[in-house]
């Protein structure tokens, strides 16, 4: 992926993370969903990144009939990869993914609301 690319698909509309992965979300003006990666090299050695992206895009497939129609993904990992197997791992993103499945298109133009009084007494 090209720096350029990259730096488009950070300014995504949300974000959700848990301890080794990150995922941005936002919807494209298609219906396709798209799927893309940035595991830098701190994540941990070749072998290691190689083994979380590929069960990333496995589970990505796996998972894309429950995800929204033109939903694109970037899903970003953290330090610490290395330790999870093979379970864990994958659960860590399913965990992301169903988290994404609740959004919509016109949930990412609302203001996030960071309590649910919204009347002053």
């Amino acid at each position: 992926m090209q720096q350029s690319e990259l730096s488009g698909a950070t300014r995504l509309k949300r974000a959700f993370n848990n301890q080794y992965f990150t995922l941005y979300v936002r919807f494209a003006s298609t219906k396709k969903q798209q799927l893309q990666l940035a595991f830098g090299a701190r994540v941990g050695t070749a072998t290691v990144r190689n083994r979380a992206k590929r069960l990333a895009r496995e589970t990505f497939r796996v998972n894309c009939l429950q995800l929204p129609a033109g939903i694109e993904i970037l899903i970003t990992a953290k330090k610490g990869i290395g330790a999870l197997s093979r379970r864990e791992m994958r659960g860590q993103i399913v965990d992301l993914f169903e988290r994404a499945c609740g959004l919509s298109p016109s949930s990412l133009s609302e203001p996030v609301r960071t309590s649910d009084s919204s009347t002053h007494r």
